[in-house]
């Protein structure tokens, strides 16, 4: 079954559902914001009190008071200079009081936010099926948990929090610098046009370079995985200075597409800084006019002169607020773009648990990968009894580990194709028939943690059941001889064990599973005859009540079974016992003679 695309809001709706969560916090925090941007604005109105008192008590002219404070009836706090001066004091500390709260409730929910997507994206990845990540990289989505998680924290943290201060101040600021003088507020006014011009252009195009950087990122985050992942075949080849070539070139690449990016941020900041320039420049003309006109005080001059200083780091914020937007409105794009992609695999509504004794039955399965000239599997049948067992055996690209991953449903198979105790697997819920259904993969993956917990993988045994597990996989010995034993700590992919060793381990996984049908992929492959032989004689054991599959090239590891069944270019070619396969005369007992002359050592 395959679910719809999740359906993604506007990015600035999108925003908003991220955030709401969080929306009590983030009001604390922006009322705070309000009562700093209030103080600040106040501030120099008592700096101009006290200004224009001291400018009075000179000349003998009564000091005049801005009409703002009248308004908000504070005219009690300037009848002297030390109480305007007390004033200004109090209302910087009051102002210095709500910085921590208006810090701390916008940056902490920004990360609360952004750890519920990350958590999101990790359980979207964990729905989806393997096609999806047969045709991703795994640098794409390390990237999107990084650092396009990082940019969408810096949006809606420090992105919120400076566009809405500057909105608040910027207000603020321009009507109290009107109730200064209106003339001067209309010629700080006259570059504004320049610069929402020149954020709109310059957001714009930061939107693009920065898309630009972080797709690059994910391919140079791929090539370093694959050279870290890859490094003893680079260094076994000695292709260290290929390899050292080819991330150089990547890295230029990317450094090239940040400095494209870095430009922006270049023209924009100085732009914003020469217009701002020009409205002081502008204001100091039209100022100097009014005070040699004795319309305006050097108390309100002095005042107003503050006042648009403190417009200058607003509006630099602000070109910062929208690189930080734009950047993460990016990043949300991509992360909204996994977050879309559609579980091709999931339960059914009407799913149930998978129950019965492991009966598999097969009709008629055909599967083709997406984009591939012909089927991989095509009209394969057969039925596997509970309790029995099965041989799959053919040449490379049979569709063997097709199959296995069909059985378990890695992939989706046809409707009806195969049924385990008389269900259809696409009817049994997912987790059921995955844990009826135990897959040893031919290309084993063991985590960086102990032999032990690598073990209990797919279940929970205590040591005593490792040791068994490990001894009916013929690794018991081998393990007991490291370090630390089952609390040895394996390192990445188990690289510090032998081939043969980790697809022992992930056999003893499978089989700790406890599957009512357990399926082992030519998981056998990398370890010698001797042990494949105590291996499969131990099978007997690990197989006990429950169904088996052995899928191998190798004919000693699947003649012990009940059936077999030989796959060739998806079709089922011939079928049997070992002893009647080898009677018939076909490819099964060729290959078996070849195999046999190759273990005998004859030429």
């Amino acid at each position: 079954m395959r679910s719809p695309p999740m359906p993604i809001a506007p990015a600035p709706r999108r925003l908003v559902q991220l955030l709401r969560p969080e929306r009590g916090r983030y009001a604390f925090g922006l009322l705070s914001l309000l009562v700093v941007n209030l103080t600040d604005v106040l501030a120099p109105l008592f700096l101009a009190v006290a200004i224009d008192r001291v400018a009075a008590a000179s000349t003998g002219q009564p000091a005049a008071v801005p009409r703002l404070l009248g308004w908000l009836g504070l005219t009690g706090a300037t009848h002297s200079v030390g109480a305007a001066i007390a004033a200004y004091v109090a209302i910087a500390l009051v102002s210095n009081l709500f910085r921590y709260p208006m810090l701390m409730n916008v940056s902490v929910p920004s990360h609360r936010v952004v750890q519920g997507v990350r958590r999101a994206l990790v359980e979207h990845l964990l729905r989806l099926a393997r096609p999806f990540y047969d045709r991703s990289r795994t640098g794409d989505l390390m990237s999107l948990a990084t650092s396009d998680s990082q940019a969408l924290r810096m949006a809606l943290g420090p992105g919120v929090l400076l566009l809405i201060d500057t909105a608040l101040l910027v207000g603020l600021v321009l009507g109290t610098m009107a109730t200064l003088s209106v003339p001067l507020t209309l010629a700080a006014l006259l570059p504004l046009p320049a610069i929402a011009l020149l954020t709109q252009r310059f957001s714009h195009a930061e939107f693009a370079r920065f898309g630009a950087v972080q797709e690059d990122l994910a391919r140079l985050t791929e090539r370093a995985r694959e050279t870290y992942a890859g490094i003893r075949v680079l260094q076994g080849f000695a292709r260290e200075e290929f390899e050292r070539a080819r991330f150089a070139a990547d890295s230029r690449r990317h450094f090239g597409l940040n400095l494209r990016l870095a430009r922006i941020r270049s023209l924009f900041d100085p732009s914003l800084e020469f217009f701002l320039g020009l409205s002081t420049l502008f204001v100091l003309i039209a100022g100097g006019v009014q005070m040699a006109q004795g319309a305006l005080s050097v108390g309100a001059f002095t005042a107003f002169l503050y006042l648009v200083g403190q417009l200058s780091g607003p509006m630099i914020g602000f070109g910062w607020a929208v690189s930080l937007m734009q950047r993460g409105r990016k990043s949300l794009e991509r992360i909204d773009g996994l977050l879309a992609e559609p579980v091709e695999i999931e339960d059914a509504p009407d799913a149930v648990e998978a129950a019965g004794p492991g009966r598999l039955e097969v009709e008629d399965l055909r599967f083709r990968y997406a984009g591939a000239p012909a089927p991989a599997l095509d009209g394969v049948s057969f039925t596997l009894p509970a309790g029995r067992t099965l041989g799959v055996i053919g040449p490379v690209g049979g569709g063997k580990s097709t199959l296995a991953a069909l059985l378990a449903r890695l992939y989706e198979p046809p409707p009806g194709a195969i049924r385990l105790d008389g269900v259809d697997v696409r009817r049994l819920t997912l987790a059921s028939l995955r844990g009826a259904i135990a897959v040893a993969p031919q290309e084993t993956f063991l985590f960086g943690d102990t032999v032990l917990s690598n073990i209990a993988l797919a279940a929970a045994p205590d040591a005593r059941d490792a040791r068994r597990l490990a001894r009916l996989a013929a690794i018991d010995d081998e393990i007991e001889a490291l370090p630390e034993g089952y609390a040895t700590l394996l390192g990445e992919r188990g690289v510090n064990l032998s081939g043969g060793q980790r697809q022992r381990l992930a056999i003893a996984r499978a089989v700790g599973a406890a599957p009512r049908v357990l399926v082992l992929d030519d998981c056998l492959a990398a370890v010698d005859a001797a042990t494949e032989a105590e291996i499969l004689a131990n099978l007997d054991e690990a197989l006990a009540g429950r169904s088996g599959i052995v899928i191998s090239q190798r004919v000693r590891a699947v003649r012990r079974c009940d059936e077999i069944l030989v796959l060739d270019g998806g079709r089922v070619t011939e079928r049997g016992t070992h002893t009647e396969l080898l009677a018939r005369g076909g490819w099964y007992a060729a290959v078996a003679r070849a195999q046999a002359r190759i273990e005998e050592g004859a030429p």
